[in-house]
């Protein structure tokens, strides 16, 4: 162990300011790390910020074209379901549902776009028990008028707990193009979801991976879409209070072309009724 008072002043400043670096450098590795740290008594579930957490930084997108971080009140652009239940927190967009409010969403009307890439961070909390689950849902909805969700655009879809994240695109015809994707879906784990959607193929993206890339005819419907998130009730039931959260939700244009192969298995078909 060094012994500071035997050292000349100089030499103890030089020591200090060494250990100091030191400790900082010390600090910086644990938060470099990918999984749980404990700090004191609280372990933390940490996202290393040397490696990308989102898939427009690993495909290259560019800037993005529209995006809102949430750091200022909600800005006018967005509609709401219920304006006391939507809010922006700390930071975040924030959905609460109660257990009797049924259905909460949040979406941005004058956005529409037919082609592009959305991405958004998003973590969702169950805060009760003994109801129903409420899904949670970040999509992509018709810009105008439609029926049955029949042309919505599922980028990440699951209640939470949940095992997986469904993604799914439906048309107006009936047909359901989807997949779902493992993850770890508890309480106030944040996941990045993101899709693209051309007039050749729609791509979707989890935690910076592409998953699944479909380009059959049949699912490329045109649609103009605006962004939407939503917390889904099931109609007449006591619910289970919940909570989502979005640290940042962003446009990207395709003036760039994506960096990597976005090479992926192409979605399961299935049908639903589009006359409900």
């Amino acid at each position: 162990m060094l012994n500071l008072a035997r050292m000349s002043p100089r030499l103890q400043l030089r020591t200090a300011a060494l250990a100091t670096v030191a400790l900082m450098l010390s600090v910086l590795a644990a938060f470099s790390t990918t999984g749980p740290v404990r700090i004191g008594s609280q372990e933390l579930d940490l996202v290393a910020e040397s490696r990308p957490t989102n898939a427009a930084k690993v495909f290259r997108w560019g800037f993005a074209a529209w995006e809102d971080e949430f750091i200022k009140p909600l800005s006018r652009q967005w509609r709401t379901s219920h304006a006391k239940r939507v809010r922006n927190q700390v930071g975040m967009l924030t959905l609460d549902a109660s257990r009797r409010s049924g259905t909460v969403w949040a979406t941005v009307p004058g956005h529409g776009k037919r082609y592009g890439r959305w991405e958004a961070r998003v973590r969702s909390e169950q805060n009760g028990s003994g109801g129903q689950k409420y899904r949670v849902l970040w999509e992509l909805i018709p810009s105008g008028g439609y029926a049955c969700g029949s042309k919505n655009l599922e980028i990440s879809s699951y209640r939470v707990g949940d095992s997986r994240a469904r993604m799914q695109i439906r048309t107006p015809k009936g047909a359901t193009f989807g997949a779902s994707k493992r993850r770890n879906l508890r309480d106030n784990i944040w996941h990045t979801y993101a899709v693209e959607v051309t007039r050749t193929h729609i791509s979707w993206f989890v935690d910076t991976k592409v998953v699944r890339t479909e380009r059959r005819d049949a699912a490329l419907t045109g649609t103009e879409y605006q962004m939407r998130f939503r917390l889904a009730a099931v109609k007449g039931k006591r619910m289970n209070p919940t909570r989502m959260q979005m640290d940042w939700v962003r446009y990207y244009s395709l003036a760039r072309p994506n960096a990597k192969s976005i090479q992926a298995p192409r979605t399961n078909r299935g049908s639903f009724d589009p006359a409900c």
